[in-house]
């Protein structure tokens, strides 16, 4: 009886030293001799089990602003397979171009306490409460694709959408005999997209050197672009010479328009690389489509959320460029990807 009672105080000392040696090490370090205790005990395939749990308890908040529009959808959708890849939680919410949608989206997503907020702007002035929400909240958040007017955001992982109209307006500086009669097709007002791109038309001087009929908004939508362009065609006839779009969505419905009235003769360009674009260039349809990076933005803010998540070093603000995608290097692009045509 005396050595049961000696053999259960033993084991009970024994238990709080375990304890009390527990309590003193950090959570997030493990030095050799745990390790090598944790071994002897046949536990290393259980502590590993525990680490895949714990990156499986990460949840990230992605707010987008449309995913009706092919380019944002691309961006939200290489933002699901770098998740999925990492082995996190990905919830998504799409605005569906309404900025108080996306304010709200991002109310519900702070109170489910992810732990990064990724958010694509509907818009430059509208969506900028959503920083300092998710800076009250404690919660990183990253904006990605296009810029905010709060910049005390944790990071920036996305493009200067200024340099796309530069890209653009150039194009079309150096494609198009100056005089020539013009329209634009715009993105929604205020939108980093539209905003950026008109900039980058001024910056290049495009809107000195060609008469501009019209600019107006199709909301980076195909069909809303098509029913301008038939407008357009009507109204000006044989002296519109070039129709300038801020994405190639809208790009694409000028396209229809064009061909549906027998018009070669209209210069088109317009922005984001879409497959159907890059192919009407080299039908030599398209004249331009500038190319930005879906890919990389979509996965690239997964990345840094997580580098953000983990305590990991990150880039604060990561811009991608804009490759311009025409007759002379299309077939480079298509057989080799952007890496082809990259300076």
């Amino acid at each position: 009886m005396k050595k049961k009672l000696l053999a259960a105080l033993l084991a009970g000392v024994m238990v709080i030293s375990t304890a009390l040696v527990g309590c003193g090490s950090s959570s997030s370090t493990s030095s050799s001799s745990d390790t090598t205790e944790a071994e002897e005990a046949g536990d290393t395939e259980e502590a590993s089990e525990e680490t895949t749990t714990a990156s499986g308890d990460i949840t990230i908040g992605f707010s987008s602003k449309m995913n009706s529009d092919t380019f944002v959808k691309a961006i939200a959708d290489a933002a699901e397979a770098a998740a999925d890849e990492a082995g996190v939680k990905l919830i998504m919410a799409d605005a569906e171009g309404d900025v108080n949608k996306q304010i709200s989206d991002c109310e519900t997503l702070i109170a489910q306490q992810v732990d990064a907020l990724i958010v694509i702007p509907q818009d430059v002035e509208g969506s900028a409460p959503v920083v300092s929400m998710a800076n009250e909240a404690g919660i990183p958040i990253i904006v990605c694709n296009g810029d905010i007017a709060d910049t005390n955001y944790t990071a920036f992982v996305g493009c200067t959408d200024q340099e796309s109209g530069e890209i653009l307006g150039t194009w079309f500086n150096e494609n198009l005999e100056h005089g020539s009669k013009i329209c634009i097709v715009e993105g929604p007002m205020g939108q980093s997209g539209q905003v950026g791109r008109y900039a980058g038309f001024e910056a290049v001087g495009m809107l000195d050197n060609f008469e501009v009929l019209s600019t107006q908004t199709a909301n980076w939508k195909r069909d809303e672009a098509m029913s301008l362009a038939e407008d357009w065609l009507t109204t000006y006839g044989d002296e519109l010479k070039g129709i300038v779009c801020e994405n190639d969505d809208m790009a694409l419905g000028v396209l229809s328009a064009c061909k549906a009235a027998g018009r070669t003769d209209i210069l088109i360009g317009g922005v984001d690389g879409l497959e159907d674009a890059v192919q009407a260039v080299k039908n030599g349809e398209q004249g331009v489509s500038v190319l930005q990076d879906s890919q990389g933005q979509g996965a690239g803010a997964i990345e840094v959320a997580l580098q953000i998540i983990n305590g990991e070093d990150y880039e604060v603000d990561t811009r991608i460029p804009f490759r311009a995608i025409t007759a002379e290097n299309v077939d480079a692009y298509l057989e080799g990807g952007v890496e082809a045509i990259s300076e």
